[in-house]
């Protein structure tokens, strides 16, 4: 389900309360001691209004998660495209986004505890074997600097030495 259309109808002004609560939740407890009575009173609805709005706990956790992934990919290549230093660039300025934004705690959240509750398919090769290299360390890259901030400049240089990105 992850949203069901009566959220969708929502006035936006609603929508962004409930999305405000949940990333305050999801950002401070792991999604197995998340816990819906928080989100209600912060977000002021009714229980059974979450209900009507989510299927459950894990479904909200992964609409919130769409919602984040589209806000901070912005200017990220698409799968398979793009170049090798487009990618490393994008995740470098990912980086510096996600450390000042709403987000980074969020991030931190899922990367330590909740990565299987949108665990999905594996990632398609796609015909191109370096960009779906890239990709993957690219990821690895975003996961390693938001766990441990202090290692941004040193992972960095890091995937652009993995990767044979010389500037």
């Amino acid at each position: 389900m992850v949203v069901s259309t009566t959220f969708l109808n929502l006035p936006a002004d609603k929508q962004d309360r409930i999305r405000a609560a949940l990333l305050t939740e999801f950002s401070a407890h792991p999604l197995v001691d998340a816990q819906v009575a928080r989100i209600v009173r912060e977000a002021a609805i009714a229980r059974g209004a979450f209900y009507k709005y989510f299927a459950d706990l894990p479904d909200a956790y992964r609409y919130l998660f769409g919602q984040v992934m589209h806000a901070v990919h912005g200017q990220v290549p698409k799968a398979g495209t793009g170049s090798v230093a487009q990618y490393v660039q994008a995740t470098s300025d990912l980086l510096l986004a996600v450390r000042d934004s709403a987000y980074r705690d969020f991030l931190a959240v899922h990367f330590r505890f909740n990565e299987w509750a949108v665990a999905g398919q594996p990632s398609p090769v796609a015909g191109k074997p370096e960009l779906w290299a890239a990709e993957v360390l690219c990821h690895q890259t975003l996961r390693d600097v938001i766990l441990a901030p202090d290692t941004a400049e040193e992972r960095l240089v890091q995937l652009r030495v993995a990767l044979n990105i010389v500037e």
